[in-house]
């Protein structure tokens, strides 16, 4: 995946275009990554971001072109798509040259999450030595640490610190800071990280290695919980999700199912009015309630599996 900050560090002049695909609301997660799926053909990058309308999930799309977009063609694959003119709206505009360095500086500093120090390669200071450090580039796939889901899953992990886990399981990766603290909170620990998309297991590969967890953490770009390299690791004592709502609450058999007998599960990447509907489908496989952080909007749910 190329980044913008990438394409000018060079110094190269040559104009850049991004396009934003605001889409209507009522379309599910995995609707908007299947229109991303679509495009990503057409440009250098494709971003994938929910706006969080309180009314309900609303979705863009945005493309970054080395020329004017085909807004023409676009179009065309949308409506192939199934979407009316109605449904979407599209914007083009040329990007604006700057300083990408300076603004990975001022736009990603370092993060604290409880114990955890998030930081990117930019990043010229040193750690808190009383702090875990995480160096997580800034922009790359889901979680850089920015997002308050990512830290509430951090803050859930770190509130098992005092637990002995051996085998952990961090599913839809994104960009592999959970698999990475699971390695640092319990170094004894094999983690398991799964994602549907291979460009995830690229980063989180390359952050595995930029924070000495490679050795710790196996990855595999697969289908959920029935990813190979996922059953074959099973089962676990630790599962971290910071995925969609809908897609937890679809898993939630399968991952019960992975569980071990009084392990935890760490679950996020869902607002406040869809926590109760993912709390009870996982309390519907057994699984008790052991915790919850709120992050304004959002929250970061803690299940064990008695046992």
């Amino acid at each position: 995946m190329i980044y913008e900050h990438d394409l000018y560090a060079d110094g190269a002049q040559n104009p850049l275009w991004k396009t934003d695909i605001l889409i209507g609301r009522g379309v599910s997660g995995e609707r908007a990554q299947e229109i991303s799926d679509a495009l990503e053909d057409l440009a250098l990058a494709v971003f994938l971001h929910n706006l969080e309308a309180t009314d309900g999930d609303r979705w863009s799309v945005g493309l970054t072109t080395p020329d004017k977009p085909d807004l023409a063609e676009i179009s065309r694959r949308l409506a192939a798509m199934g979407f009316a003119a109605k449904d979407v709206a599209l914007r083009a505009e040329l990007v604006e040259q700057k300083d990408w360095l300076r603004h990975v500086h001022e736009k990603f500093p370092p993060v604290t999450a409880g114990r955890f120090f998030i930081y990117g390669s930019h990043y010229e200071g040193k750690a808190p030595a009383n702090l875990i450090p995480l160096q997580i580039d800034a922009a790359t796939a889901f979680g850089s640490g920015e997002h308050e889901t990512t830290k509430g899953c951090l803050l859930a992990l770190e509130s098992l610190a005092r637990h002995t886990f051996k085998n952990g399981l961090d599913m839809g990766c994104g960009s592999g800071i959970l698999a990475i603290g699971m390695a640092k909170l319990w170094p004894d620990m094999k983690v398991t990280a799964i994602d549907i998309d291979p460009e995830s297991i690229v980063v989180t590969n390359r952050h595995a290695a930029m924070n000495g967890a490679e050795k710790s953490i196996v990855s595999e770009a697969g289908d959920g919980y029935h990813a190979p390299l996922a059953v074959k690791n099973a089962d676990y004592d630790i599962v971290a999700a910071n995925i969609l709502a809908g897609p937890l609450i679809a898993m939630a058999p399968d991952l019960a199912r992975v569980l071990r007998p009084g392990g935890f599960c760490v679950l996020s990447g869902l607002l406040a009015r869809q926590a109760a509907d993912v709390a009870d489908a996982h309390e519907k496989q057994g699984l008790e309630p052991a915790g919850a952080w709120e992050m304004g909007d959002w929250r970061a749910l803690l299940f064990r599996k008695p046992g």
